[in-house]
């Protein structure tokens, strides 16, 4: 039997109704190439009921599928990762069980990695940005297919910190097993951290289609992330983006303030829009650290950090 074309890989972790409905998208998307594309669980569950609903949904499966429970329980980046190593498939694509596949997106997804030239080792597709009842906040597409190099790929991605979310990303497996996977050290950061290593390799083409949604709420594990630790982490990976010479430090440094203020204030509105003020503050305050004051201004989002400002000290 010839390898899928895709590897749809999937950590999760005592949430088999997220896992539930989260698997019941892929089988739906995928219908209509189900025999080209794979699914790999990797479940650090305490009970067995996840591994149930991955039995009772993807059983006869026309591709297969892998599922492995983990004892012990992996911590969450190695538990991405075992669901990457599990994979056979030409591509690969990580969904994580908060997020969905859009209906239809299956066959466009297709010939899109078929199309793909022999060089290109990664696309990036179009999300929409849901909240937690599933309902769409905002879209972030592509208006063209369109290849960025090396060097504007990084820019895009280290300019904004919300230009890639985890399952807009579909990369060939040679180059992951070349360039590694997700570094457990880096952290809540090992998304970021893995798309500089490729980026800066490969570059990157945006595809104007549509492929999933990516869930913002309470329980997501990157709410806990607005931390010092976490700024400290960025700046190592924006050290290694230095490193890799595609872009000059200057150059580079300019992007991480952008990147910071954005970050910081994406994690302040996460809480302003849920009444959380004084939490809003506690993340505002980031913006005191030693490392982030030495950025210098981001004259770019200075108008919102003002605002949230604001609104944070507003009784």
């Amino acid at each position: 039997m010839p390898s899928p074309v895709l590897s749809l890989t999937m950590p999760t972790r005592n949430r088999p109704e997220l896992l539930e409905r989260a698997l019941r998208s892929v089988v739906t998307a995928m219908a209509p190439v189900a025999d080209q594309v794979e699914i790999t669980v990797s479940d650090g569950s305490d009970a067995d009921t996840s591994g149930r609903v991955v039995e009772r949904l993807l059983d006869g499966w026309p591709a297969g599928y892998r599922y492995v429970r983990n004892r012990p329980a992996l911590p969450l980046v190695e538990n991405m990762n075992r669901a990457a190593e599990l994979a056979s498939g030409e591509w690969v694509q990580q969904l994580d069980d908060d997020d969905l596949m859009v209906p239809g997106c299956g066959q466009p997804m297709i010939d899109g990695l078929r199309r793909a030239a022999p060089h290109e080792q990664i696309l990036v597709f179009g999300a929409h940005i849901v909240d937690g009842g599933g309902v769409t906040r905002r879209e972030q597409t592509f208006v063209r297919e369109q290849y960025l190099s090396p060097r504007e790929a990084l820019r895009r991605l280290l300019r904004n910190s919300s230009f890639v979310r985890e399952p807009m990303v579909i990369v060939r497996r040679a180059a992951l097993v070349e360039a590694g996977l997700f570094e457990p050290e880096v952290g809540d950061a090992a998304d970021t951290a893995m798309w500089v290593r490729l980026f800066s390799r490969y570059g990157v083409r945006c595809m104007p289609v549509t492929t999933c949604a990516y869930t913002i709420h309470e329980a997501a594990a990157t709410m806990g992330m607005w931390n010092p630790g976490t700024i400290e982490t960025l700046g190592r990976v924006f050290d290694r983006a230095v490193a890799t010479g595609v872009v000059p430090e200057r150059e580079v440094r300019r992007w991480q303030a952008d990147f910071i203020n954005q970050f910081i204030l994406a994690g302040a509105y996460r809480r302003l829009r849920v009444h959380r003020r004084a939490e809003a503050r506690d993340v505002l305050r980031l913006f005191r650290l030693p490392a982030v004051r030495a950025l210098g201004p981001s004259p770019r989002w200075l108008p919102v950090r003002l605002a949230f400002t604001a609104a944070a000290s507003i009784p």
